[in-house]
C-alpha cells in the first residue's frame, strides 16, 4: 500500500461463533497490531469482489456469504508514513474447524509487511488482552 494516497480497502471478519480470523501485522514503530483480512479494492471492482479476492488470495478462503458490516476511515502512520483508507467491513462465517485450521498461516503479500493468520476470541479483542485492533472503531461492527 503506498504512503501519501487514499485508498478504498475491503476486509473481512472470517467469524465462528465468538472468534475471528484477525492478521497479526508487524510495524518497527508500533509494534504488533491486528486487523480484519483484506486489502486494497481495484479499479472496477467493487468492495465485496474486493474481500472475496482478497481472502482467497491471502489464505484460499471462498466464502458464500458476505454481509457488510459498516464503513470506517482511517488516517493513520505505518512504518512511519502516512496513510488514509476508507475501509469497507464485511462479515463471513464458517464452521469451527475451519476457522481453527487457519490459524498460524503465513499471510503473503507482495510488500514487506509480515502477516499471520490469528483467531482469536471477540471478548478477548474487546478486554485488551490481545493486541491493538485497527481500523479503529471496526471493533464496534461486530455484533
Amino acid at each position: 500500500m503506498p504512503p501519501n494516497v487514499t485508498r478504498p480497502c475491503a476486509f473481512v471478519f472470517l467469524r465462528a461463533g465468538e472468534r475471528v480470523l484477525v492478521s497479526e501485522m508487524h510495524d518497527p514503530v508500533e509494534g504488533i497490531f491486528y486487523r480484519p483480512p483484506g486489502g486494497g479494492i481495484e479499479f472496477r471492482e467493487t468492495s465485496e469482489e474486493a474481500a472475496r479476492r482478497e481472502l482467497h488470495e491471502e489464505l484460499g478462503v471462498t466464502i458464500e456469504e458476505l454481509a457488510l458490516l459498516g464503513v470506517r476511515e482511517e488516517i493513520f502512520t505505518h512504518r512511519g508514513e502516512p496513510y488514509h483508507e476508507i475501509d469497507f467491513v464485511y462479515e463471513g462465517w464458517t464452521d469451527p474447524d475451519a476457522l481453527a485450521s487457519l490459524d498460524g498461516v503465513p499471510i503473503v503479500e507482495n510488500d514487506e509487511d509480515i502477516e499471520i493468520a490469528r483467531v482469536v476470541a471477540v471478548h478477548d479483542l474487546r478486554d485488551g488482552r490481545v493486541a491493538p485492533l485497527y481500523p479503529a472503531g471496526v471493533l464496534d461492527l461486530l455484533g
